[in-house]
């Protein structure tokens, strides 16, 4: 009977040879050639379950956004079961997890932090409940930007919020309809000082991670930098190399294909939109700070302290928009988009997507790529 590399009889046939080499170095060779196949063989049957369950099983690892889902998928695949706590389409700003995905949370093993607002109140709550679980924060010691003038969020109702949920964690979930009004709770903010009162829980954050105060709130979305992302993916790797040794090598292998994939596609992108370098362009939510950096642009909110802005702030930013031919106004699915139509419909501009958080990590930053260039000809084509 023939037997093929990975087959059932070819996986005893290996185990038991390294059996009969175990038994030699401790027997002998010839107290262990007097030893029946069939008793090896029985060793093999009891020890090839245990190994096949051992590597069968996938790890359970959560993380917080889709992109980071992604990563995670890339280098880990089939041995990983991912839960992606913000849903496409979700803010993670204005977020909390419900009361099925706290009581997933209690048995997660890993949870891989990326530094979204909503894991600096949550997280140490599900590590209450679950003392087991192993917390990675996969942005610690990055270079982390902060909201600048025109960019800065307040997230002041967070703490508040979550506390109303811990009387509600073991019950039914509301829609949180008192959550809904605060959905859009960051923006272009000049003048304001209050986004500096952050709750306490992102004060010991901020504490902890070495952040000053007097540079604003850091802005979360690093992931949206290919190459931050390459630090996250090899912080990630080395975790899940920890979390399951049996397929280290093959995470290993991923990691580089993967490393390659971001620095590859960092050249194309800079490649693409470096005639652009110095240009602006308007955004509703301020999610692309990170790329706007890496690539010399530079970007303008139109939400103003977390709000819609006012008829005079809305007057503002049109006179601003018409004064720099702005022909694209970008927003993202997961914020209202009634003022940026506003604006683009009396500047007659376009109304253009850039999503901080699609799935399809490598796509999402080809696409926002190309939007940015179209928006920038159109500018100059008008």
């Amino acid at each position: 009977m023939s037997m093929h590399a990975g087959s059932p009889l070819a996986s005893r046939q290996v185990l038991c040879e390294k059996l009969l080499s175990r038994v030699q170095r401790t027997l002998g060779p010839r107290a262990a050639r007097a030893l029946p196949l069939s008793v090896l063989g029985a060793l093999a049957a009891f020890a090839t379950p245990a190994a096949h369950a051992q590597d069968s099983a996938p790890l359970h690892v959560a993380v917080s956004v889709p992109p980071i889902a992604w990563m995670v998928d890339q280098l880990a695949g089939e041995h990983v079961e991912i839960t992606t706590l913000v849903k496409p389409g979700d803010s993670p700003h204005a977020y909390d997890p419900t009361p099925r995905q706290v009581a997933e949370l209690s048995t997660v093993p890993l949870y891989l932090a990326i530094g979204v607002p909503f894991e600096q109140v949550w997280l140490p709550r599900l590590v209450k409940n679950n003392a087991e679980m192993q917390v990675v924060h996969l942005e610690e010691g990055l270079n982390t930007r902060h909201f600048g003038s025109g960019e800065a969020h307040d997230h002041g109702h967070d703490e508040a919020h979550a506390h109303e949920q811990d009387a509600h964690h073991d019950g039914d979930h509301d829609e949180h309809a008192d959550h809904e009004a605060h959905e859009e709770h960051h923006g272009e903010h000049e003048g304001h000082d209050e986004h500096h009162d952050e709750h306490a829980d992102h004060q010991e954050h901020v504490a902890q991670h070495g952040e000053d105060e007097d540079l604003g709130e850091a802005d979360p979305h690093l992931w949206l930098d290919p190459q931050r992302m390459q630090t996250v993916v090899e912080r990630a790797a080395e975790v899940l190399e920890g979390r399951l040794p049996q397929h280290a090598s093959e995470i290993d292998a991923n990691e580089q294909r993967l490393l390659k994939t971001l620095s590859e596609l960092d050249a194309q992108i800079a490649q693409t939109l470096t005639p652009y370098k110095g240009r602006n362009f308007l955004i509703f939510h301020p999610s692309f700070g990170y790329f706007a950096d890496r690539y010399s642009l530079e970007q303008h909110a139109i939400e103003v302290s977390g709000r819609e802005p006012t008829p005079r702030e809305m007057a503002t930013l049109i006179t601003r928009a018409k004064d720099e031919n702005i022909g694209t106004i970008f927003v993202s699915g997961q914020f209202s988009q009634t003022a940026a139509k506003r604006i683009a419909s009396s500047l007659e501009a376009e109304v253009a997507v850039l999503d901080p958080l699609a799935e399809d990590y490598l796509d999402n930053l080809k696409h926002a790529t190309e939007a940015l260039k179209a928006g920038f000809e159109l500018t100059d084509s008008q």
